[in-house]
């Protein structure tokens, strides 16, 4: 995925928010999100630092591509109520500082509801983000196959922000005709 250069002095760290590029980048955040899904408290803090606050509205991004390529994984293309409820609940059960009402407003943004993304404030939706994609992940994932979601994810992003910029309606990353198509 790519060297991550680390240091705990922070003013090379500043210096390092400017210089980095987009390879270095992509694996800073890759490498995060799999401290994430294997547990690693020390580790995903270690990488967090190095992301923040340079480099947040980038991975912000980023995470939310990655949240909404692991519910569209999970859920298909039509959102099952059952399931979801199933989902949540295990939002209730693993990671209890998080909201669940704000989480299913966040999954509903991937379902035709892009509007409720506003209703959750940007500070609480990767605690949500990272719930979710936990518990659809699991830690039993290998290498290869986290660097395939990171992957789709990344091209997921990227589509969103083109379509954010084409569409015509307020609140929308894909228009009308594309909603109502399965691909």
């Amino acid at each position: 995925m790519g060297h991550i250069r680390d240091t705990d002095n922070t003013s090379h760290t500043s210096y390092m928010a400017y210089s980095i590029g987009y390879n270095e980048r992509h694996a800073l955040f890759c490498a995060h999100a799999g401290a994430v899904f294997n547990d690693d408290a020390t580790e995903a803090d270690r990488l967090q630092r190095l992301i923040y606050p340079e480099h947040f509205l980038a991975h912000q991004v980023f995470s939310f591509a990655l949240f909404a390529t692991c519910v569209s994984d999970h859920f298909g293309d039509d959102l099952d109520w059952a399931s979801m409820d199933v989902l949540i609940e295990g939002v209730r059960r693993t990671a209890p500082g998080v909201s669940v009402l704000k989480t299913e407003a966040l999954v509903r943004t991937c379902y035709d509801e892009p509007h409720l993304l506003m209703e959750v404030p940007q500070s609480e939706q990767t605690a949500s983000f990272w719930a979710v994609c936990r518990l659809i992940i699991g830690t039993d994932s290998d290498e290869n196959e986290l660097a395939d979601l990171f992957e789709r994810a990344e091209e997921s992003g990227r589509e969103a922000v083109r379509g954010i910029f084409a569409a015509s309606q307020l609140y929308a990353w894909r228009g009308e005709a594309e909603r109502n198509v399965r691909q």
